[in-house]
């Protein structure tokens, strides 16, 4: 879905849902879609439908022809490319809160052939005593149940899954077995009771007890503190810099290269001075630890060097954007053998290194910027590692330079995990969603854009992470602009 508002010289992304055809003629598209609405701006909502990744149909409205609907419920007739139907489009209006709902769940169903997940849905319905339920948010699967019977804690905002309305409006959560497909069971109440109890039993779609069904829940309702708190309340933005320097980038004596040195810039200076330069804004200190990868180092061996220093020194950091620039130049002009295979793992290990060693004595959140031609070769070590960062305060923004491997740039999407959950092949999952990818050959012409999409998802990722701790910004410190 995209929006086209005051200002905008083309539609604003606000997302993609996915859903998979069934042989029904109804299809009910689970996700919202979120943005600030204005009454004397005009807004064109443009909805696109695709089929197998290809648009096959696009209309559009405004936001004020749906809102000022009866019900705020759209009904758009569809006759085009040999597509006949409605497009039944409902806009709600939320209440202005910050207040999140976090749910810690465990269950005891007494079957060990299930591999259980959940839902929470939403009533979106204005009426009392109606429920028309819709998905807001859908767990991880419990592969190992019954020896694994915990669910990763689950934060959703109250605004968003009860329209702030405590007392009266209800949540479902319904269980599902993965095997099956099948409903397990349900529970349902309004957020006031699920914060006074501490578990219960789980019904059937009649309402009907299921005795054998126990849910072990724990509800708790905090203050939802956002990315600019924890900055005002001393938090420091702290960036890493990997550098992709294996040979499918090209030898820098090449016109052609990534890394020419004919061109300054070329198009890893490019990228470095509009990705990073947006994140070093934040950083107080200016000393950055910059990484390459991929190279031969020592001249008559095969010794591929994974993460090493880009300055060439026992320290890493090196000072302000244009001292990355420099390094980065010299090292180029070295003459240094790229090579390969690409491994990110290393250099995500380093980071997780320094992450841990620096929030012992400070409270630091690390953004590491990885610049990559498109191909991984330790795919498995590189979700572990970035399932073990989903515990730290550290988010990852990969940087396509180029064209991508012989799939693209196919791995990178599946590392920035919007629609699922990452997982390693042990069965570990990330605690959240830390990795964003952003494609530099789409936005190389408009830095201001590219660096709105680098740095998109970060804000709630670090709101993210602060929550699953229970870190509360000190409100005592204040932080002055530079």
């Amino acid at each position: 879905m995209g929006l086209i508002t005051k200002n905008s010289k083309s539609p604003i992304n606000l997302g993609t849902t996915n859903e998979i055809q069934g042989g029904m003629k109804v299809m009910n598209f689970d996700k919202t879609f979120d943005f600030e609405y204005f009454f004397e701006i005009k807004q064109t909502l443009i909805i696109t439908l695709l089929q197998n990744n290809i648009p096959i149909l696009s209309e559009e409205t405004t936001s004020g022809r749906l809102m000022g609907s009866k019900n705020q419920f759209l009904s758009l007739e569809l006759n085009k490319n040999g597509i006949f139907g409605k497009l039944n489009i409902r806009g709600i209006k939320v209440k202005s809160n910050d207040t999140i709902l976090k749910i810690d769940l465990s269950i005891n169903f007494g079957n060990n052939n299930i591999k259980p997940y959940f839902m929470v849905k939403r009533n979106i319905s204005n009426l009392n005593n109606v429920f028309e339920w819709i998905k807001a948010y859908k767990s991880e699967v419990l592969v190992n149940y019954p020896q694994q019977n915990k669910f990763n804690i689950v934060t959703l905002s109250t605004q968003f899954i009860c329209n702030s309305d405590l007392d009266n409006k209800p949540i479902l959560i319904e269980f599902f077995d993965f095997n099956s497909n099948q409903l397990i069971g349900g529970y349902c109440n309004i957020v006031t009771k699920l914060l006074e109890s501490s578990g219960g039993v789980l019904s059937d779609p009649s309402g009907k007890v299921l005795n054998d069904k126990r849910l072990n829940f724990k509800f708790t309702h905090t203050k939802n503190y956002k990315f600019l708190d924890y900055i005002q309340g001393g938090t420091e933005i702290s960036m890493i810099v990997g550098l992709d320097f294996t040979g499918s980038n090209g030898d820098p004596r090449n016109q052609n290269s990534l890394h020419s040195i004919f061109y300054q810039p070329n198009l890893y200076e490019m990228a470095i001075e509009s990705c990073c330069s947006t994140v070093a804004y934040y950083d107080s200190t200016q000393l950055f630890p910059v990484f390459g990868y991929g190279a031969i180092l020592e001249k008559g061996t095969q010794n591929v060097n994974h993460c090493f220093n880009l300055n060439f020194t026992s320290d890493p950091h090196i000072y302000t954007i244009n001292g990355i620039l420099k390094s980065y130049r010299n090292f180029i002009n070295a003459g240094f053998k790229f090579w390969g295979p690409t491994h990110f793992g290393p250099i995500i290990g380093r980071s997780i290194d320094i992450c841990q060693s620096t929030i012992k004595t400070k409270d630091n959140y690390f953004i590491l910027i990885i610049l990559t031609d498109g191909i991984i070769n330790d795919m498995d070590d590189t979700i572990n590692a970035i399932v073990y960062s989903s515990n730290l305060p550290i988010s990852i923004i990969i940087i396509g330079i180029g064209m991508g491997g012989e799939n693209g740039f196919n791995e990178m999407v599946f590392l920035d995990s919007d629609d699922k959950v990452l997982a390693s092949k042990n069965g570990n999952t990330a605690k959240r969603d830390i990795v964003q990818f952003v494609e530099f050959r789409k936005f190389n012409n408009d830095p201001k854009v590219l660096a709105e999409q680098v740095l998109e998802e970060v804000p709630k990722q670090i709101e993210e992470y602060y929550s699953m701790i229970g870190r509360i910004p000190n409100p005592k410190v204040e932080c002055t602009p530079r």
